[in-house]
C-alpha cells in the first residue's frame, strides 16, 4: 500500500500527496513541457476505513478533477511550483481514469490515474505574446502588392491574448510592411481575429494593399478613406464636321467609391464635399489639361448602412489649344428656274411642233451654315453694311466656291439677294459649383443671285439694276 509522500499536489483545491491518509500518490509523477503546452501525470490511491467512505471519497476526487480552469501547484518540501489558471497556465483541463489495478483495488482502497494538460503562454522576450505569424505577397499583373499577415497570439501574465493582439500588433505588422517594401504606403483592407473562451488564444489575419493613387488631394493614405477606386472615362466623340481642324468638346466621367473609417468619421456629405470632390477635379485638370470646363453631370450616391461613397462626375470641356469654333456644319446649293417662250406651229410631222423662244432666268446660289462657338456670337448683317465677323468667321469655300455678294450691288455677277441669321446662347454645366460654359450657335442662310448687264437698248449708262 502507498505511505504519505512528502510531495503535494494540488489542483481544484484538493491536495494530493503530503500529510494527507486519504488521497496519497502512488509512485512517482511526471512533467511534460513543451513551449506551448504543460502535462502532469501522475496516480493517487484512495484509502478509506468504510465501503461508505471509499465512495464518498473516490465520489469527491472524480468531481475535482474532471473541472477545467483550476490552479496547479506542486510542492516538493522545499520548492513550491505554482500554475494560476489564466495567469500561469492557460485552459487547463483535468481527466481522471480508475487505472483497475487489482494490486491497488481492494476492499477499501482505489487507485486512479490523473492526467492535467493546459496551455503555456509565449513568453519570449519582447513578443508580448505572439506565439506564430506567417506573411503571404500577392502581386497583380501591373505589380501592385496585396499582403496577407496571419498569426496568433497568446494571454500572458499582464494581459489576455486579445489584448496583447490589439496593443501590440499594429507594431510588428508595420515592421514587416516596411520591410517588404520600405517606399510602399500601405492601408488595411480587412480584418479578422478571434480568441477563445478564455481569451487565452487569439487568432488573426490582416489583409494590406499598396496605395497607388491619392485617396483625398495631396494625401495618398487619408485616415476617413478606405479601399478606394478611381477611375476616368474619356467619352470624346469626333462625328464630321464641315471644316478640317475643329476640335469639339470633348467629355470625361470621373468615378470614385471608397469606404469611410467609421472609427475616424460618420459625415459622408462631407467626406464627398471636402476631400472626395476636390480630388476629382484636380486628377481631371492635371490628367486632360482643359481651357474651360464644366461639371455636366453628377451623381453622388451616400450609402449609409454601409458607409460607402459611390461618385460619379461627367465633365464637359474643351482641351487646351482648341480655338471658339467648336462644331460647323454648312452648305451650298444652286436653285435656278428659266422661263420660254414657245409658239406653236402646225405640222404634220408632230403636234408638238413649236417654236420655242429663250424668255428670261433667275440663278440663285443658296448658302447655309450653323456654327457652334464658345463664348459670345452676333447675328451677322450683310446687306447695306460692311460684314463684321464674330469668332464663328464668315463662310469657308466649299469645292472652290465663295460666297461674292457683298453690301453693295454690283452691274453684273453676284448679289446678295436674302440673309437669315440667327444665335441661340446656352449655359451648360452646374450652376452652383465650378461655372458653366457658355454656348452660342449661330445660323445663316444666305441667297445669291447671278445676272448679267444688258448690252442693248436700255439706259446707255448701263446702271439700271
Amino acid at each position: 500500500m502507498a505511505v504519505n509522500n512528502p510531495f503535494t499536489i494540488t489542483y481544484n483545491g484538493t491536495a494530493i500527496g503530503g500529510s494527507s491518509d486519504t488521497y496519497q500518490l502512488l509512485g512517482a509523477y511526471v512533467i511534460d513541457k513543451s513551449y506551448r503546452v504543460l502535462r502532469v501525470v501522475f496516480d493517487v490511491i484512495v484509502v478509506a476505513t468504510s465501503a461508505a467512505t471509499l465512495r464518498s471519497l473516490s465520489d469527491t476526487l472524480e468531481t475535482k478533477f474532471r473541472e477545467r480552469d483550476k490552479n496547479l501547484e506542486i510542492d516538493t518540501g522545499s520548492t513550491v511550483w505554482a500554475w494560476t489558471a489564466g495567469t500561469h497556465y492557460f485552459n487547463p483541463v483535468s481527466t481522471i481514469a480508475k487505472s483497475g489495478n487489482s494490486e491497488t483495488d481492494r476492499g477499501l482502497s482505489r487507485a486512479y490515474t490523473v492526467v492535467i494538460e493546459a496551455e503555456l503562454p509565449s513568453d519570449t522576450s519582447g513578443e508580448n505574446g505572439l506565439l506564430e505569424i506567417s506573411t503571404g505577397v500577392n502581386f497583380t499583373a501591373g505589380r501592385q502588392k496585396t499582403v496577407t499577415i496571419k498569426g496568433s497570439y497568446t494571454a500572458t501574465s499582464s494581459a489576455t491574448s486579445s489584448a496583447n493582439y490589439t496593443t501590440n500588433a499594429d507594431t510588428k505588422l508595420n515592421a514587416i510592411l516596411a520591410a517588404l517594401d520600405g517606399a510602399a504606403t500601405w492601408e488595411l483592407l480587412d480584418e479578422e481575429y478571434d480568441y477563445d473562451r478564455n481569451t487565452a488564444n487569439t487568432n488573426f489575419q490582416r489583409q494590406y494593399i499598396q496605395v497607388l493613387f491619392n485617396q483625398s488631394t495631396g494625401t495618398l493614405d487619408d485616415t476617413d478613406i478606405k479601399e478606394h477606386d478611381v477611375v476616368f472615362t474619356d467619352l470624346s466623340q469626333h462625328p464630321a464636321d464641315s471644316r478640317e481642324g475643329i476640335q469639339r468638346l470633348r467629355r470625361v466621367v470621373g468615378s470614385y467609391s471608397c469606404r469611410i473609417d467609421i472609427e475616424q468619421t460618420t459625415d459622408l456629405q462631407g467626406t464627398f464635399e471636402d476631400k472626395i470632390r476636390p480630388l476629382i477635379l484636380d486628377t481631371f485638370q492635371a490628367n486632360f489639361s482643359p481651357s474651360v470646363f464644366c461639371i455636366e453631370d453628377r451623381k453622388v450616391s451616400y450609402d449609409e448602412t454601409s458607409k460607402r461613397i459611390s461618385v460619379t462626375l461627367q465633365f464637359l470641356y474643351q482641351k487646351d489649344g482648341g480655338e471658339a469654333v467648336v462644331e460647323i456644319s454648312q452648305s451650298v446649293a444652286y436653285r435656278e428656274q428659266r422661263t420660254i417662250d414657245y409658239t406653236p406651229v402646225h405640222s404634220s410631222e408632230s403636234e408638238t411642233t413649236a417654236y420655242a423662244d429663250p424668255g428670261w432666268a433667275t440663278i440663285e446660289r443658296v448658302w447655309t451654315r450653323t456654327v457652334v462657338v464658345l463664348g459670345d456670337e452676333r447675328p451677322q448683317r450683310r446687306i447695306g453694311v460692311t460684314p463684321s465677323y464674330g469668332p464663328a468667321g464668315d463662310f469657308d469655300a466649299m469645292g472652290g466656291l465663295q460666297i461674292e455678294g457683298r453690301d453693295t450691288i454690283v452691274a453684273s455677277g453676284w448679289n446678295i439677294i436674302s440673309n437669315t441669321s440667327s444665335i441661340q446662347s446656352q449655359w451648360i454645366g452646374d450652376p452652383t459649383s465650378e461655372g458653366q460654359l457658355k454656348l452660342t450657335a449661330l445660323t445663316e442662310t444666305v441667297v445669291e443671285r447671278y445676272h448679267t448687264q444688258p448690252t442693248g437698248g436700255g439706259s446707255g449708262s448701263g446702271a439700271r439694276f
